[in-house]
Protein backbone atom coordinates (compact mmCIF):
# COMPACT_ATOMS: atom_id res chain seq x y z
CA UNK A 1 0.00 0.00 0.00
CA UNK A 2 0.95 3.24 -0.42
CA UNK A 3 2.93 4.72 2.90
CA UNK A 4 5.42 7.32 3.67
CA UNK A 5 5.50 10.06 6.05
CA UNK A 6 3.03 11.89 4.06
CA UNK A 7 0.37 9.30 4.15
CA UNK A 8 1.12 7.43 6.85
CA UNK A 9 -1.94 4.99 7.15
CA UNK A 10 -1.49 4.53 9.99
CA UNK A 11 -4.84 2.69 11.10
CA UNK A 12 -4.53 0.08 8.30
CA UNK A 13 -0.60 -0.70 9.07
CA UNK A 14 -2.08 -1.01 12.68
CA UNK A 15 -4.98 -3.59 11.59
CA UNK A 16 -2.42 -5.92 9.29
CA UNK A 17 -0.11 -6.14 12.20
CA UNK A 18 -3.03 -7.20 14.58
CA UNK A 19 -4.42 -9.96 11.63
CA UNK A 20 -0.72 -11.22 10.73
CA UNK A 21 -0.44 -9.16 7.40
CA UNK A 22 2.67 -7.78 6.21
CA UNK A 23 2.96 -4.57 4.46
CA UNK A 24 4.99 -3.32 1.90
CA UNK A 25 5.44 0.08 1.73
CA UNK A 26 4.77 1.55 -2.04
CA UNK A 27 6.01 5.02 -2.69
CA UNK A 28 8.56 5.45 0.42
CA UNK A 29 9.74 8.19 -0.88
CA UNK A 30 6.69 10.21 -1.72
CA UNK A 31 5.94 11.24 -5.25
CA UNK A 32 6.77 13.84 -7.77
CA UNK A 33 3.80 13.20 -9.78
CA UNK A 34 0.38 14.64 -8.23
CA UNK A 35 1.64 13.99 -4.78
CA UNK A 36 4.19 15.26 -2.51
CA UNK A 37 7.70 15.75 -3.27
CA UNK A 38 9.01 14.29 0.57
CA UNK A 39 12.84 13.97 -0.99
CA UNK A 40 12.50 17.97 -0.83
CA UNK A 41 10.81 18.08 2.54
CA UNK A 42 12.21 20.85 5.04
CA UNK A 43 11.74 18.34 8.22
CA UNK A 44 13.00 15.54 5.60
CA UNK A 45 16.33 17.35 4.90
CA UNK A 46 16.39 18.27 8.45
CA UNK A 47 16.79 15.17 9.99
CA UNK A 48 19.16 13.75 6.94
CA UNK A 49 21.47 16.32 7.67
CA UNK A 50 21.32 15.23 11.03
CA UNK A 51 22.23 11.56 10.88
CA UNK A 52 24.35 12.45 7.81
CA UNK A 53 22.30 9.93 5.36
CA UNK A 54 20.26 11.12 2.03
CA UNK A 55 16.77 12.32 2.43
CA UNK A 56 16.02 9.19 0.53
CA UNK A 57 17.71 6.75 2.75
CA UNK A 58 15.56 8.75 6.00
CA UNK A 59 12.86 7.88 4.02
CA UNK A 60 13.58 4.10 3.28
CA UNK A 61 14.67 4.11 6.99
CA UNK A 62 11.30 5.30 8.38
CA UNK A 63 9.18 2.84 6.59
CA UNK A 64 11.95 -0.12 7.64
CA UNK A 65 11.61 1.20 11.56
CA UNK A 66 7.45 0.53 11.46
CA UNK A 67 8.02 -2.86 10.16
CA UNK A 68 7.28 -2.90 6.74
CA UNK A 69 8.95 -3.75 3.40
CA UNK A 70 9.71 -1.32 0.88
CA UNK A 71 9.70 -0.71 -2.63
CA UNK A 72 11.41 2.49 -3.65
CA UNK A 73 11.76 3.52 -7.05
CA UNK A 74 14.68 4.82 -9.04
CA UNK A 75 16.12 4.40 -12.29
CA UNK A 76 19.27 6.18 -11.27
CA UNK A 77 22.12 3.40 -10.28
CA UNK A 78 23.69 5.91 -7.64
CA UNK A 79 20.51 6.27 -5.96
CA UNK A 80 19.49 2.54 -6.10
CA UNK A 81 23.13 1.77 -4.69
CA UNK A 82 22.34 4.23 -1.64
CA UNK A 83 18.80 3.28 -0.80
CA UNK A 84 19.84 0.12 0.15
CA UNK A 85 23.24 1.21 2.83
CA UNK A 86 20.01 2.02 5.37
CA UNK A 87 21.39 -0.93 7.64
CA UNK A 88 23.62 -0.67 10.65
CA UNK A 89 22.97 3.14 11.42
CA UNK A 90 19.47 4.01 13.54
CA UNK A 91 17.69 7.37 13.43
CA UNK A 92 15.49 8.30 16.25
CA UNK A 93 11.93 7.54 16.38
CA UNK A 94 11.46 11.46 17.69
CA UNK A 95 12.70 12.87 14.91
CA UNK A 96 9.47 12.02 13.12
CA UNK A 97 6.81 12.22 15.87
CA UNK A 98 5.22 15.68 16.09
CA UNK A 99 6.41 17.09 13.08
CA UNK A 100 4.28 18.65 10.37
CA UNK A 101 4.14 15.74 7.75
CA UNK A 102 1.08 14.70 7.16
CA UNK A 103 -1.24 14.41 4.22
CA UNK A 104 -3.62 16.91 4.41
CA UNK A 105 -3.07 18.98 2.07
CA UNK A 106 -2.67 17.15 -1.00
CA UNK A 107 -6.47 16.46 -0.54
CA UNK A 108 -8.03 19.77 1.38
CA UNK A 109 -8.13 23.23 0.11
CA UNK A 110 -8.95 25.11 3.85
CA UNK A 111 -10.21 28.47 2.46
CA UNK A 112 -12.08 27.15 -0.84
CA UNK A 113 -12.58 23.75 -1.82
CA UNK A 114 -15.37 21.23 -0.45
CA UNK A 115 -13.71 19.83 2.42
CA UNK A 116 -12.35 22.27 4.76
CA UNK A 117 -10.63 19.23 7.08
CA UNK A 118 -9.28 15.46 6.37
CA UNK A 119 -12.14 14.65 9.27
CA UNK A 120 -14.98 15.95 6.46
CA UNK A 121 -13.47 14.21 3.83
CA UNK A 122 -12.62 10.63 5.53
CA UNK A 123 -13.78 9.03 8.99
CA UNK A 124 -10.72 7.39 9.81
CA UNK A 125 -11.98 4.24 9.60
CA UNK A 126 -10.17 1.45 7.50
Amino acid sequence: MEMHPGWRNDKMLEACKKNGIHVTAYSPLGSLEGGRDLIHDPVVESIARKVNKSPGQVLVKWALKRGTSVIPKSSNPNRIKENIQVFGWDMPHEDFQGRVLDGEELFVNKEEGPFRSVAQLWDNEV
